[in-house]
């Protein structure tokens, strides 16, 4: 059987408020999303076989474990018992760095999460896809539509249609930060700025008012 190929797109943060700091050390934070011109290539196909199987390769595949976001979703969705007596080989070709902040893992989940929805081989509510979504992980509810995107204070998503014609550069050093360590890093919070769904949030005029505390 021949592979199905899926694009899975990176996201970057155009603007990320941290709001405050719970007493488990998670935060509250919101932010504007959109997605790039950089994907990793995806290519998935049935199984004839007990177990699924996940390879990946590429420039960033470097150091990829077992416990990835593509086995945490189908391990999720087998024990649910979402998906019955399927297995699939998946494929992902990472071109997206990681640890660069642009939900690369967790885009890949919600790529094949799109896709299952889309060959109908799974088949439940958009509420229960968006909780399957935050049990993989936080980000990957912002990967399940390719749309400028408003993380609201409260997790929720807000989708806008208008589309932004920036140029994009992306400076990767050879440096690992993990998420844990950036946010111990701060020290201040912000007020909110997001408080409903505006496509003016988007403007230019807007966003170069905009800041990122995970870079102060």
């Amino acid at each position: 059987m021949s592979f199905d190929k899926i694009n899975s797109w990176a996201k970057i943060n155009l603007s990320l408020n941290v709001i405050k700091r719970f007493r488990s050390k998670y935060h509250k934070i919101e932010s504007l999303i959109t997605f790039v011109e950089i994907f990793d290539e995806i290519k998935i196909r049935f199984l004839k076989g007990k177990k699924n199987k996940i390879y990946f390769t590429g420039k960033f595949a470097k150091g990829i474990g077992k416990n990835n976001t593509i086995s945490k979703l189908l391990n999720l969705l087998e024990k649910k018992k979402i998906i019955k007596n399927l297995k699939f080989e998946i494929v992902i070709k990472k071109n997206i760095p990681q640890k660069s902040g642009m939900g690369g893992g967790s885009m890949n989940a919600s790529s094949i999460l799109k896709y299952f929805i889309k060959k109908k081989i799974i088949n439940i509510s958009s509420k229960k896809i968006q909780e399957l979504a935050y049990k993989v992980g936080s980000d990957v509810v912002l990967g399940l539509e390719k749309k400028n995107s408003i993380l609201f204070k409260n997790g929720k998503v807000g989708r806008v249609d208008n589309k932004n014609n920036f140029y994009v550069l992306i400076v990767k050093p050879n440096i690992d930060y993990s998420t844990k360590s950036i946010y111990a890093g701060v020290k201040k919070y912000s007020k909110s700025r997001y408080i409903n769904k505006n496509k003016l949030f988007f403007k230019t005029s807007n966003l170069i008012q905009s800041n990122n505390d995970l870079e102060n």
